[in-house]
């Protein structure tokens, strides 16, 4: 075997290792196995081999953050932006919130309940809650609706709502 087969059957090697402890992207995946000191000439044909058999999916690594994400109780816009950053397409992004359907509004109602301890109590208070929301990545528009929320005693007697 050359020392060309060999270095590409490395880099495939390390491909699925890495493929094997989590989801990556196909920009991400190229990333580490440059930084291996793997040129792009052997990584591009191995991606695409990995791609082509079902081992790598920006569709299935988009998926898979989202659910880890909001999970976290981030918000939708922070989500997009860090698949944006790893390479991943837009279209996918989209199919892959479709796939992954989540109840945005509860979730920061979540966040909200687990940041905060007590209504707000006025304008400079719901304005904390406001960008606190925003930075966790939800659009300005629900955590301006929600700012100023705050369950009602019986809401909050059940553990399961919230």
């Amino acid at each position: 075997m050359d020392d060309e087969k060999r270095r590409l059957l490395d880099c495939e090697k390390r491909a699925v290792g890495l493929l094997a402890r989590r989801e990556h992207s196909r920009l991400e995946l190229a990333r580490k196995l440059a930084d291996r000191g793997f040129s792009t000439d052997e990584v591009d044909p191995v991606l695409d081999r990995l791609v082509e058999e079902g081992w790598q999916s920006d569709r299935r690594y988009a998926e898979s953050l989202i659910r880890a994400r909001a999970a976290r109780r981030y918000g939708p816009d922070r989500i997009s932006n860090e698949l944006a950053q790893q390479g991943v397409d837009e279209g996918v992004v989209s199919e892959a919130f479709a796939a992954e359907p989540q109840d945005w509004a509860e979730l920061a109602r979540e966040q909200l309940l687990a940041r905060f301890r007590e209504p707000p109590a006025d304008f400079p208070d719901r304005a904390r809650r406001h960008r606190h929301l925003v930075r966790r990545g939800f659009p300005p528009e629900l955590s301006h609706e929600l700012a100023g929320w705050w369950p009602k005693d019986e809401d909050r007697s059940d553990p399961d709502r919230f």
